[in-house]
């Protein structure tokens, strides 16, 4: 019974085992963290990029209550035949928003969202003014 129980602490062999045992399991894991925080950092980007779209739709809906489109905002763009109006964030974000006129008094609207002047999303919609 002596012979199970030893008392005389850890081998060199048996705390190397150890470590390199530990080694095996944390760096999956490891990884794991890495790309969690990737994805994590990713999906913040775009909840904000969308979240910035959406209030720009909803300041649009409220030129529709004024039922004209600010021209000193809004610039006629001849060219593309639409309003465009570029709003740069202190984020890093770039809003170009344009409104192009369609039949019947209805408008079509455009979000588009650059983070670093990447287009991370877009939003399109229509209004009747």
């Amino acid at each position: 019974m002596n012979k199970l129980f030893n008392n005389r602490g850890l081998t060199l062999v048996e705390v190397i085992m150890t470590l390199t045992m530990l080694g095996i399991v944390i760096c999956p894991l490891m990884n794991l963290l890495v790309l969690s925080g990737k994805i994590n950092s990713k999906s913040e980007e775009e909840y904000k990029s969308i979240q910035i779209a959406q209030n720009y739709m909803e300041e649009i809906k409220a030129i529709k209550a004024i039922d004209e489109i600010d021209t000193d905002v809004y610039l006629y763009n001849a060219e593309k035949k639409c309003y465009e109006r570029i709003i740069t964030d202190t984020d890093n974000y770039v809003a170009e928003i344009r409104i192009r006129r369609g039949n019947y008094g209805l408008y079509y609207i455009e979000v588009d969202i650059l983070y670093n002047g990447e287009l991370i999303n877009s939003l399109a919609g229509s209004i009747v003014f």
